[in-house]
């Protein structure tokens, strides 16, 4: 894999500082790459956040205090992190795993998480 950051992610009104600066507090994940079409899912938050519940990449992601506690809650592991992600935030969307053990156990967290858009890098 390999990925590749926008060059003008530092200066003052530049994608990542509007990302964080529209970021709530209540939020436990941001996903800032993208892979292929998997962009501008579930609810428009604003113009760079989309509260997707579901990961498209886990090759770069924001995870607040309690996001990291909330995964730690999501334990133990039912597949790779990205699914573990979409885990936690309890998506729908992937019915293989379904299939495996331990995924209807009880479920003890719902994290937030989200999209960046547009995102950062790509993979």
């Amino acid at each position: 894999d390999a990925t590749f950051m926008q060059s003008d992610w530092t200066s003052k009104d530049s994608d990542w500082q509007n990302i964080i600066r529209d970021l709530p507090p209540s939020y436990d994940l941001v996903l800032l790459s993208a892979f292929g079409n998997m962009r501008k899912r579930g609810k428009k938050i604003t113009n760079h956040l989309y509260l997707a519940q579901q990961s498209r990449v886990a090759s770069m992601y924001l995870i607040s205090q309690k996001g990291a506690r909330n995964m730690l809650r999501s334990l133990p592991m039912v597949s790779v992190i990205d699914f573990q992600m979409n885990y936690a935030a309890n998506h729908q969307g992937n019915t293989w795993m379904a299939k495996l053990p331990g995924f209807h156990g009880p479920r003890t967290v719902d994290i937030e998480l989200y999209h960046s858009e547009p995102p950062l890098s790509i993979q």
